[in-house]
């Protein structure tokens, strides 16, 4: 009986050190497969924006004082002056402006009349004002230059200039009215000369052209850049928002982004011409990555998991550390624990986004091979897969604040980022929709769509 008792202890030790393993396993090898951002096709819409008020401050500082002045008009006794009293206002409805013209006429002349066999001559001067009115239609030729077209669409005599001499009313009108078409013309050529020296539309249009093409870095956090190769140019009808005259095109091309060292600039691509189309540009279109690290990973879900204990039967484990990682395109998630089982073991899964809960899932859990061999032979209760499935749900995480930081950055970025002076992107991402995950060195990399409505703004035109 005594050699019984002093068995027991040790029998019990025993057992109990049988009932709690320890596990040494190799640690799967690290891998990954490439990883790459679907290009997408996309129009980047740009508009120069046309003030017509500056345009309209350009051309009266440029018409000022005496417009015409001529003399021996249609071979007659005639000087006429045409003079400005009065500054041009304009008003915009697409592509075709609209002006009102207010003008002094002077006209001298001398005349003769016979009446009772007398010779009665002398020299006049008159004085009249009239409102001249332009219209003004304007375009883009196949050169990328702006075409300025201004016809005179009539006038009216607000005092029409007349004298009478003995009682015979001196037909001024008709006089005046043969000077005035000078001045009509005289002062489209100026209108039109003022806008084609003061919108250079191919300047602007290259300049985008060239600058869009260089690489741009859209977030700094996660060190992402856009890279842009415009195809085609497509032109759309002009339009106006108030005083504003917008010259609309987007550059139609592929959008290539990237995470981590910034892209190389591609072989500039020609300017072409452009092909006009009659159709509002469709929204932006980005496919974009971005990366969220194992160890924050990691970190979300050590607060989980960590000193959670997990049954089976008459079986327990429970987490005292996490790590994540990849191998072959898998994550690999090793879990130390203590419990009837000790040491560190690795299982793997497949990640899926549920769009609902806007998070990342790991679902059919199962061992790493090395592990499932491990525990064949010392913790075959393991592999009947109740505590893997009880342990999963905690190693979700949630993408929600990751892609609305990204939506977030982006639109700041696009709030007014300059390409080069005078030149700015401007724009709002609407919808933001996750396409792919994929596994990188040292994190998840998100891929993700983002449409909205972005343009380039060309500004401070020196008309």
């Amino acid at each position: 009986m005594k050699a019984y008792h002093y068995l027991l202890p040790i029998l019990s030790f025993s057992l109990f050190l049988n009932s709690c393993k320890t596990l040494q396993i190799d640690k799967p090898k690290e891998t990954y497969l490439p990883s790459s951002i679907a290009p997408s096709l996309s129009e980047l819409p740009m508009t120069v924006e046309l003030d017509v008020k500056k345009l309209e401050a350009s051309v009266n500082h440029k018409l000022v004082g005496t417009l015409y002045e001529g003399s021996n008009i249609g071979g007659q006794d005639l000087t006429v002056k045409v003079i400005k009293v009065q500054n041009f206002t304009f008003t915009v409805k697409n592509n075709v402006v609209e002006y009102k013209v207010p003008l002094k006429v002077w006209a001298k002349f001398g005349w003769k009349v016979e009446k009772l066999g007398f010779s009665v001559g002398d020299t006049y001067e008159v004085n009249g004002a009239i409102a001249l009115t332009f219209k003004t239609v304007i375009s883009i030729d196949k050169n990328w230059k702006l075409v300025a077209k201004t016809a005179s669409s009539g006038y009216e005599w607000i005092e029409t200039p007349k004298v009478s001499v003995l009682g015979v009313t001196v037909p001024v009108k008709p006089i005046a009215d043969l000077a005035l078409s000078k001045s009509d013309k005289l002062i489209a050529e100026q209108i039109d000369k003022t806008l084609a020296e003061g919108v250079d539309t191919k300047k602007y249009a290259l300049q985008a052209w060239m600058q869009i093409q260089k690489p741009i870095q859209v977030n700094a956090e996660h060190n992402a850049w856009v890279r842009i190769t415009p195809q085609d140019v497509l032109m759309f009808p002009l339009t106006s928002v108030g005083n504003k005259l917008n010259i609309s095109f987007a550059l139609n091309g592929q959008v290539e982004s990237f995470v981590g060292a910034k892209p190389s600039e591609n072989t500039a691509v020609a300017l072409p011409p452009f092909k006009t189309v009659n159709r509002i540009p469709d929204q932006f279109n980005l496919n974009i990555g971005a990366d969220v690290t194992f160890e924050e990973i990691s970190k979300v879900a050590k607060n989980q998991l960590v000193n959670k204990t997990f049954k089976d039967g008459n079986k327990t484990i429970t987490v005292t550390d996490l790590e994540v990682f990849g191998s072959a395109g898998k994550p690999i998630f090793a879990i130390d624990v203590k419990g009837s089982l000790k040491g560190r073991i690795y299982f793997t899964g497949n990640l899926v986004y549920n769009a609902e809960k806007m998070q990342v899932e790991v679902t059919n859990p199962e061992f790493e091979i090395n592990t499932s061999n491990a525990l064949v032979k010392s913790a075959s209760w393991l592999l009947h897969g109740t505590i893997l499935k009880s342990l999963s749900p905690y190693l979700s995480y949630s993408l929600k604040d990751n892609m609305d930081k990204m939506k977030s950055d982006i639109n700041q970025m696009m709030s007014n980022f300059s390409i080069t002076d005078g030149v700015a992107l401007q724009g709002k991402i609407n919808d933001i929709k996750l396409i792919n995950l994929s596994l990188v060195p040292g994190a998840l990399r998100i891929s993700a769509n983002l449409k909205g409505n972005v343009s380039l703004k060309v500004e401070n035109l020196n008309l």
